[in-house]
């Protein structure tokens, strides 16, 4: 019998939509440009310097992937075409968040806004979950990104 080969196809391998999250960009169309670690903010201390704009295969990756407040709000885009990012490098969770680099100027579009009390409101809970990607805590991550899959967020994403 031959052997079934059950481990996912890794999404660096070959174009794909990847996803981007933002709390400053607002339009319709980006075009985006890789920055260093000086512009991007959303990088911890610890994590390679380069330029490179961070993505992510899904949504709720993306989430993980950034150290977040309650209350945010978050523009959500995608590529607009397939495109290839290289595997991050020297990030602590990139097994979980499957976080990419793309490190040439790429065109998203909006998909929508995801605000966070839109989300707490419908599940009747407090607060969402605490984000993870500043705890440094591979465990952590996994269970931050089980939690935004659970809720299924994309239910709460106003398209653009």
């Amino acid at each position: 019998m031959a052997s079934i080969n059950r481990r996912k196809k890794s999404p660096y391998t070959r174009k794909r939509y990847w996803y981007h999250v933002s709390t400053t960009l607002k339009n319709k169309h980006e075009r985006l440009v890789p920055w260093d670690e000086i512009k991007g903010f959303n990088r911890s201390g610890d994590e390679p310097s380069g330029k490179r704009i961070c993505v992510a295969p899904s949504v709720e990756q993306c989430i993980t992937a950034i150290p977040y407040y309650l209350g945010t709000i978050l523009t959500i885009y995608r590529t607009k075409s397939p495109v290839k990012a290289k595997k991050a490098k020297g990030v602590f969770d990139v097994k979980i968040t499957q976080e990419g680099w793309i490190q040439i100027p790429t065109s998203f579009v909006k998909v929508g806004i995801l605000k966070f009390e839109d989300v707490e409101k419908f599940l009747g809970i407090e607060n969402v979950v605490e984000e993870a990607a500043s705890e440094g805590l591979l465990r952590r991550s996994r269970r931050v990104l089980n939690w935004w899959n659970k809720a299924r967020i994309r239910r709460f994403i106003k398209r653009a």
